[in-house]
């Protein structure tokens, strides 16, 4: 008798073995995406065009099929969620510019600006993300795989996928390419699905070879889904005239003249790579001009298509997208990129679109790298450099530098800190173990909305009660890289020097002014001070800089605000938004704005704010127009 799996397997017999490689795709899982903002670049434009549908009157929601979409995450928990939510097989085209196994970390730049002509600016730079992989390559394939399992899924019948990688991990990624999209090829005289082609992008830049021949191109793996995938090769080879251009996104009932075509595409593409001066630029170490994704967007997507890039970095996928007239969805792990690509997209005037978290993030992160979340609060406090009491879970004992003893408390996973909970812990530790403590710290995931005022409104209600200096502090978001090394309490030690906990900056609003004329008001409504704290520029010298600059102009460190007219309590609509720009055209962000609103109602205005180092404040304001 034959061997009936070795007869299954013959067909597709090259396969990629690794030793951890995972035996079953991943499954959905129940989770689901928050809303952290509705971004509208240009609400007088769109305001009509966001459809809101509502169960109760109570919580209205977005059509987010509608909707283009950036989300923050990690993208596996992100597709899991897709697929969960219907997206399964409504992908039209993704392309993907994953890490390279290139064993380097990557950066991109912020300026900060001094406020006059005898300060220099200040140039940082902030990790973007990493491609060291600890495990070899066999945790990167790790990565890698069951994401691309999971793409699968999410591509429709006619979808195709585009895959950027180089000669670092270029090979591997075809094998695995093979093995989960198929070979391709052509039986019987029909396509078979999966490989297309590989696209070489020679770039011509860089340094001349000495000892090797010099590295003057990428490779871009093409697979397609089935036979029905869509190719139009007519309109990448086109003029880029604006005439020639809507002619190629518009091929139905357009004729393209021989006049318009130089040649049919080949599988060669000499593009330049971004030069620092180049307009496009947004100072993200491995940005991708938007040539190279014009190509593959108008070769493989029509209008209304929709288009996803699960590892989007700089944003160039989802801004080329944009603009063809696509709609897309993106997700990155790096706030860096979040910020980026927000920051981009507003620059171009982009249609609303959502920046979504996934609920439950920090809850789901926990598990899917197999720890409880005692656990992880007992590591956090590890990591701080407190040791866990054995009474209380989630607090700990530390031994400060200038020689006080803390009690510190970690928040528990998806619930912003209240400023309530924080005034029962410091009535707490006021007496706990008998002697009380002089110093509660705080480490929190994420805190509620006017955390500072509504503290400092509770603490001068008990002045005479509130004996306990309160420390705020962010749990960062580089944590869970350590959940996977921290398998013991020995492992947790060398660790505690590579993570830092950052105290939470102050935000003060200005007090709105209102200037009333006939059935309207003129409100105006600022930033009256943000204090950071905590610098994170671990050389002395450049920390100092920047410190003299944010003291003399504070608004040297806003990366950007926005602000909701209308706050309902539950999503923050972004109607207005100031950001600092990119490189060259880099200018510090104004600290006002106004805007004309309807007398006879209260409003409540949400201001959020995101520094060149990413930390995240927040503020509501309440205007009472009724009797102006």
């Amino acid at each position: 008798m034959p061997n009936n799996n070795h007869t299954r397997r013959k067909k597709d017999s090259a396969r990629l073995i690794w030793d951890s490689k995972p035996r079953r795709a991943p499954n959905p899982k129940d989770i689901e995406f928050q809303t952290a903002e509705i971004v509208i670049p240009n609400p007088h434009r769109d305001q009509t065009k966001i459809s809101y549908f509502t169960e109760d009157l109570t919580r209205p929601e977005i059509d987010k099929s509608r909707t283009n979409r950036l989300i923050w995450g990690d993208n596996l928990l992100a597709m899991q969620t897709l697929l969960a939510q219907g997206y399964e097989g409504k992908i039209n085209l993704i392309y993907i510019d994953p890490p390279f196994w290139t064993g380097e970390n990557y950066y991109a730049s912020f300026v900060i600006e001094g406020e006059s002509v005898t300060k220099s600016p200040s140039v940082i730079e902030r990790l973007a993300y990493k491609d060291i992989w600890v495990g070899g390559i066999d945790s990167f394939l790790d990565m890698l795989y069951p994401r691309l399992q999971l793409m699968k899924r999410l591509l429709a019948d006619n979808g195709s996928i585009y895959v950027h990688c180089d000669w670092h991990c270029g090979h591997y990624v075809k094998v695995m390419m093979d093995e989960v999209f198929g070979k391709g090829g052509t039986e019987g005289g029909k396509s078979v699905p999966g490989f297309r082609n590989e696209i070489i992008w020679h770039y011509a830049t860089g340094g001349a070879g000495k000892e090797e021949y010099a590295k003057k191109h990428d490779n871009i793996l093409y697979y397609a889904k089935s036979g029905k995938y869509k190719f139009y090769p007519e309109r990448i080879k086109i003029p880029r005239t604006e005439k020639a251009l809507k002619r190629a996104q518009n091929p139905k009932g357009a004729r393209i003249s021989s006049d318009d075509i130089l040649k049919l595409p080949t599988d060669i593409w000499e593009i330049p790579a971004l030069n620092p001066m180049e307009k496009e630029r947004v100072d993200f170490n491995t940005q991708k001009p938007e040539r190279l994704l014009e190509k593959i967007i108008l070769a493989s997507s029509d209008n209304g298509d929709l288009v996803a890039d699960f590892f989007p970095g700089s944003g160039t996928t989802l801004a080329v997208a944009e603009k063809l007239n696509r709609r897309w969805i993106g997700s990155d792990f790096s706030k860096v990129a979040i910020q980026i690509i927000r920051n981009r997209l507003v620059n171009q005037d982009a249609k609303p679109f959502l920046i979504e978290n996934i609920g439950n993030y920090q809850r789901q992160m926990i598990y899917l790298h197999g720890a409880r979340i005692y656990e992880m609060q007992r590591i956090i406090l590890k990591l701080y450099g407190a040791t866990p009491r054995k009474d209380f879970s989630d607090m700990g004992v530390r031994k400060a530098e200038d020689g006080v003893t803390e009690l510190v408390w970690v928040s528990y996973p998806d619930r912003p800190v209240p400023a309530k909970k924080v005034e029962e812990l410091a009535r707490r530790a006021d007496h706990l173990d008998g002697r009380g403590f002089k110093r509660l710290v705080i480490l929190g995931w994420d805190y509620e909305y006017n955390y500072n005022e509504l503290l400092a409104a509770r603490k001068r209600a008990e002045a005479d009660k509130w004996n306990v200096q309160v420390v705020s502090k962010n749990i960062p978001p580089e944590v869970y890289e350590y959940l996977k090394k921290a398998k013991s309490e020995e492992e947790i030690e060398p660790l505690k020097e590579k993570i830092f906990f950052h105290e939470k900056p102050y935000l003060k609003v200005l007090k709105p002014m209102i200037e009333a004329s006939s059935d309207k008001a003129k409100v105006t409504i600022g930033i009256d001070k943000y204090v950071l704290f905590d610098i994170p520029i671990e050389k002395e010298k450049e920390r100092l800089k920047v410190r003299a600059i944010a003291r003399d102009n504070f608004a040297a460190l806003l990366d950007y605000w926005a602000v909701d007219w209308d706050y309902d309590g539950l999503t923050f609509k972004s109607e207005w938004q100031a950001f600092r720009g990119f490189g060259k055209r880099v200018k510090t962000v104004p600290t006002k704005t106004s805007k004309e609103l309807g007398r006879g109602r209260e409003y409540s205005i949400a201001i959020r704010v995101v520094d060149v180092f990413g930390n995240d404040a927040t503020a509501v304001v309440d205007v009472d127009l009724r009797r102006v």
